[in-house]
């Protein structure tokens, strides 16, 4: 034990003395379980049960959304296949003024 320690024991003896050690002992443990509960309660201590399930349902909810947008751009990818193969198949080289930095 290093000497922090053995002034907080000196601090806490005389209060056993007074009051009883199961009081001291009772109030730490309230400490704990109290610190336990705002832990709880601000979300960062979650069982593991629960952390699964809404792991699962992100899961769950990302596959419904990547196919709501693939069906969603499939007409949009079509067109601009389409327009990539006119264009290749034109055989044009139109060159745009922009296109050349000046």
């Amino acid at each position: 034990m290093d000497s922090n320690d053995i002034a907080n024991l000196e601090k806490i003896l005389p209060l056993a003395d007074k009051y009883g050690l199961a009081y001291i002992v009772a109030l730490i443990l309230l400490l704990i379980v109290l610190v336990l509960l705002r832990s709880i309660v601000k979300g960062n201590l979650v069982p593991r049960e629960l952390l699964e399930r809404a792991e699962e349902d992100r899961d769950r909810l990302q596959n419904i959304l990547d196919k709501e947008r693939s069906d969603f751009m499939a007409p949009t990818l079509e067109v601009l296949q389409r327009l990539k193969i006119d264009h290749t198949s034109s055989g044009v080289n139109v060159v745009n003024e922009e296109d050349r930095g000046g």
